[in-house]
């Protein structure tokens, strides 16, 4: 499986490095930015995308996230908005924090009846948004969502050790 995620100059790594770590286990992380051209994270991290966004289609994601930061740029990409409501219309995991949220609604996916879940995430069908300091339950839901988890005491696992600080 491989899991694409969204950088751009003034993205917020720490919202989605958790989140990350977990779908690594089970595939490949894909970098896609505007361009190839490498971006600096809020935290002053240079990453170089590995695929600029005119190289990827809805049919070769399963799973976008989206982290939050300084989004000015994106919410006028009209390719960006475009890609975000394939990916809703091909039912495919959207996942975005904190600012990366007003993308939805821009793109024309934002749910018109957000269900709440108890941990403050908000999940819509295929839509996964939180604030950014719900980064922790972000990543757990996704795992969820993707099925990552190997059964239940699995999960309850991570739950335990990521969330309660719990050592096995």
């Amino acid at each position: 499986m491989k899991s694409h995620v969204l950088i751009y100059d003034g993205y917020v790594s720490f919202e989605i490095m958790l989140a990350t770590y977990f779908m690594k286990t089970k595939g490949d992380i894909v970098t896609i930015g505007v361009s190839k051209d490498p971006v600096i994270s809020y935290e002053d991290f240079k990453v170089t995308p590995a695929v600029a966004l005119d190289e990827v289609s809805a049919e070769d994601i399963q799973l976008l996230i989206i982290p939050g930061g300084d989004n000015t740029q994106l919410k006028t990409n009209k390719q960006l908005l475009a890609l975000i409501n394939a990916l809703n219309n091909d039912h495919k995991v959207i996942a975005t924090i904190c600012s990366a949220t007003e993308l939805l609604e821009l793109a024309g996916v934002s749910p018109k009846n957000h269900v709440s879940h108890p941990s403050g995430l908000e999940i819509h069908k295929n839509i996964i948004s939180a604030k950014p300091n719900k980064y922790v339950d972000f990543a757990i839901e996704i795992g969820k969502v993707m099925n990552i988890y190997t059964d239940d005491e699995d999960f309850n696992e991570t739950i335990d050790f990521f969330k309660l600080f719990k050592e096995s």
